[in-house]
């Protein structure tokens, strides 16, 4: 599936993290209906799942440091889901890549890892992600 397990051990806790019931998505349009007993993990639309890097780093690292592992290599990991085609990204003027761009969430913009949904699926059929049955 992947070359690098970092990347494909990544991956695996967004599909975890997707899947845990403290965490949750809404729908991009429902974006000011929070739940304030859960964790809001990100928004998603027809097109994209919009993950709020802080949260998903921030247990994504506490998960590794409680098994005795090291933190992520995240420019590293991103790289490789760009390659990968399972990222959107954001050229800017200098012909570099910003890895989490950005989107309107209300009257505020804020940068999210946005992954495009059909190439997750495409990818990842049964293996990984779901996605189709996140009733997304």
């Amino acid at each position: 599936m992947f070359e690098d397990k970092e990347t494909c051990c990544f991956m695996q806790l967004v599909k975890r993290f997707i899947d845990d019931e403290m965490l949750y998505l809404l729908p991009v349009k429902e974006h000011q209906k929070t739940q304030l007993s859960k964790i809001l993990l990100g928004y998603y639309d027809d097109e994209y799942v919009y993950i709020i890097p802080e949260v998903l780093i921030t247990y994504s690292n506490l998960l590794l440091r409680q098994h005795y592992l090291k933190n992520f290599n995240m420019r590293k990991i991103l790289q490789n889901l760009f390659a990968l085609n399972l990222i959107k990204v954001h050229w800017v003027l200098t012909c570099e890549v910003r890895y989490r761009p950005e989107k309107r969430d209300g009257n505020t913009r804020k940068r999210y890892i946005t992954f495009i949904r059909k190439e997750v699926k495409n990818k990842f059929k049964e293996d990984l992600i779901s996605w189709t049955e996140l009733n997304l």
